[in-house]
């Protein structure tokens, strides 16, 4: 027993920092959830008349009040600063797209994914390969110069298919496709959210610029948290679990990448629930059903009124 008493002190003195009490415990006690943040990653993260909006700001928004607590944002200025800011202890969890992989788990732990991404690309349509879709299509590309976020995967998968001089780096995929429309690279590449969005918000560049959205790879967004707390990590993945069979993330996420009502300060936008946009669902597969059988109907030559 007294063999026992002493490991059970060092244990306590030892143990990683931050996690001594139970996360959900010293959250709920400081009465706050504070969330490291991307900056100027649409529609993730971004500014829109002074007030931080975004799938993330939801996200963690949502999670705090599961908690019972405030949300409060800390932003850190590069990427890079992302895990180093949870592990100091100025956030207690990252929500900012961040893509779940083995060199990132030996430092934080991931939670399971609450999106889908591939590394997409834009590029000069007049550099660009006859039928070119996907990022695969850069390669070998003539005058190649290929924008890219640093401190990412990008750019470690970047620099596995181009050399090093084709290579500009940027603090922010918004500041690499700012850099394509300046004429400082003739392509930048980005997770495909990025690029869909960012065609959509930019169609007075569409003759110039063409997005490559074939999905080339699958990579997966989490939230991630310091280590040692099993019991924090389980919640979170309970808490992803709900908001994706309630409907819930699939309500925010269309939201934000089909109707985009942040493009638009007056544009009104169906007020719905997570039963309505399942119901809407529905209706849009029966919908598709009818248009399938009159396209069948038409090919068969059988007048369909």
């Amino acid at each position: 027993m007294k063999y026992l008493r002493w490991f059970l002190i060092v244990c306590f003195f030892f143990a990683p920092p931050f996690v001594q009490a139970g996360e959900i415990e010293r959250i709920q006690a400081q009465g706050e959830l504070v969330v490291s943040l991307n900056k100027g990653s649409p529609p993730f993260s971004m500014v829109l008349d002074n007030q931080l909006r975004g799938l993330d700001v939801d996200l963690a928004a949502l999670v705090a009040d599961y908690l019972g607590v405030t949300v409060r944002f800390v932003q850190p200025e590069t990427y890079d600063l992302q895990i180093p800011t949870l592990l100091s202890g100025k956030a207690d969890i990252i929500i900012a797209a961040m893509t779940r992989t083995p060199d990132r788990g030996l430092k934080v732990s991931f939670t399971n994914p609450y999106f889908e991404a591939s590394q997409a690309a834009l590029v000069l349509r007049e550099l660009a390969k006859p039928g070119a879709e996907s990022y695969f299509d850069l390669v070998d590309m003539k005058g190649l110069i290929l924008g890219v976020k640093a401190d990412t995967t990008h750019e470690r998968f970047a620099r596995e298919l181009f050399h090093n001089t084709v290579i500009k780096l940027y603090p922010t995929a918004q500041e690499a496709a700012n850099g394509l429309v300046k004429g400082q690279v003739t392509a930048m590449v980005a997770d495909s959210p990025f690029i869909k969005v960012w065609a959509k918000t930019h169609p007075q560049h569409y003759l110039k610029i063409k997005p490559l959205l074939v999905p080339v790879t699958r990579e997966h967004y989490a939230f991630a948290i310091r280590h040692g707390d099993p019991v924090f990590l389980n919640w979170l993945n309970l808490f992803i679990d709900q908001i994706k069979t309630d409907g819930t993330l699939g309500l925010l996420t269309h939201e934000y990448f089909e109707q985009m009502p942040w493009l638009e300060k007056n544009k009104e936008v169906e007020k719905t629930s997570p039963a309505l946009f399942l119901k809407n669902k529905f209706i849009a597969r029966q919908k598709e059903m009818i248009e399938k059988r009159r396209r069948e109907l038409k090919k068969n030559k059988i007048i369909y009124e």
